[in-house]
C-alpha cells in the first residue's frame, strides 16, 4: 500500500489546513476576521448616517486628532478611525469600543489617560483634545455608539468655528477707488477725522470727537460725497446741532451713532426715528423724553447714555 496521498486527500488536507488557518487568524486578529466576512458578504458593513451625532460631531473628531496614525495612509494597531465600519472593527488586538460602555472602552480609556502617560492618545506632540471633545466621545459610546441617533443627552454644544476672512485687496481696492479721490481730499482738510473700518473693508468711520467745537456743520455736510458709504459717526462734543438733523437721518448706511457733548437737543432724536440703518446711538445727557426712546427702541436700536438710559 503505497504512503502518498491521493489527489483529492492531498486538495482536501490543503483546503483544511487554510480553513483553519483563516479560522485561527480571525480568531487572534478580529479586525482582520470582520473584514473577512464583509468581504464574503456574510456580515452587513455597519454604515453611519450622514446626518448622525457620530457624523456630526464625533467622526470630525478623529479627522483631526487621529488619523494621522490611524488612517488610510497609516494604521497603528491595525486601527483605523476614518471610518464608522472601521471603528467598530477596532485594532488587531481587538475592539476598542464597547457600546454602552464607555468606561470598558480601549480608546475612551486611552483619550481619557492624563497627557503624561505613554498610553496616552493622541500622543505627544499631536493636538490634544479638549475636555468638551472627551465628553462627547464618552456620551457617544454610553448612549450605545449609535450610527444613526442624532442627538445624546447632556452633550457639549458645539463652538462655531471662527472663520477669519481672507484678504482681498483688489476687491478692497475696487471698492475704494470711486470715492478714493474725496476720501483724501476730506483726510487733508481735516486730519484723523476719517478713516477706513479696517484694511479690507470700503466702509469708513468719521471721529470728530477730538476736534471739539472746531468740527460743525459746515464740516460734517463737507462729507456728503461720503455719506453712502460712512458707518460710524463720532461728533460727541463738537459743535454739530440741529441743523444736520436731516443729514445724519439720511445716511443710508449709517449703523453707529456718537452725539454725547454736542449741540445737538431731541429734534434731532425725533428726526433719526427716520433711519434706515441705524443700530447704535449714544445721546449722552441729551434732555428727551420716554416716547422718543420708546420709538427709537421700536426700531431695534440700542441706546446709550441719557436720564435712566443705560
Amino acid at each position: 500500500m503505497s504512503g502518498r496521498l491521493s489527489a483529492s486527500a492531498y486538495f482536501c488536507s490543503v483546503a483544511l489546513l487554510t480553513l483553519a488557518g483563516f479560522a485561527l487568524a480571525m480568531f487572534v486578529r478580529p479586525a482582520f476576521g470582520h473584514s473577512m466576512l464583509q468581504w464574503m458578504g456574510l456580515e452587513s458593513v455597519p454604515q453611519a448616517e450622514a446626518r448622525s451625532f457620530y457624523a456630526t460631531r464625533v467622526s470630525p473628531l478623529f479627522e483631526t486628532h487621529c488619523i494621522s496614525c490611524h488612517g488610510e495612509k497609516r494604521q497603528k494597531a491595525g486601527l483605523r478611525l476614518d471610518s464608522y465600519a472601521a471603528l467598530l472593527r477596532g485594532s488587531k488586538h481587538g475592539a476598542v469600543i464597547r457600546p454602552g460602555e464607555a468606561r470598558n472602552s480601549e480608546l475612551f480609556m486611552r483619550i481619557d489617560l492624563p497627557a503624561s502617560d505613554a498610553r496616552a492618545m493622541p500622543p505627544s506632540g499631536k493636538t490634544p483634545l479638549t475636555p468638551d471633545d472627551v465628553t462627547v466621545i464618552r456620551l457617544w459610546i454610553a448612549q450605545g455608539a449609535s450610527g444613526v441617533r442624532r442627538t445624546i443627552p447632556g452633550a457639549p454644544q458645539p463652538v462655531p468655528e471662527v472663520k477669519i476672512p481672507e484678504d482681498a485687496p483688489a476687491l478692497t481696492e475696487k471698492l475704494r477707488t470711486p470715492l478714493a479721490a474725496q476720501v483724501r481730499k476730506v483726510q487733508r482738510e481735516h486730519p484723523g477725522i476719517l478713516a477706513y473700518q479696517s484694511r479690507n473693508s470700503a466702509w469708513l468711520e468719521v471721529n470728530a470727537s477730538l476736534r471739539g467745537a472746531a468740527f460743525g456743520d459746515a464740516q460734517l455736510q463737507a462729507l456728503a460725497p461720503l455719506r453712502a458709504r460712512i458707518v460710524q459717526v463720532d461728533i460727541s462734543g463738537s459743535s454739530v446741532t440741529d441743523a444736520s438733523a436731516p443729514f445724519l437721518a439720511g445716511m443710508p448706511s449709517l449703523q453707529v451713532l456718537r452725539l454725547g457733548g454736542s449741540r445737538i437737543t431731541n429734534a434731532t432724536l425725533v428726526a433719526l426715528e427716520q433711519s434706515k440703518s441705524l443700530r447704535s446711538l449714544t445721546i449722552g445727557d441729551i434732555q428727551t423724553g420716554e416716547d422718543t426712546l420708546a420709538s427709537l427702541r421700536k426700531k431695534h436700536i440700542a441706546i446709550f447714555g441719557g436720564a435712566g438710559v443705560p
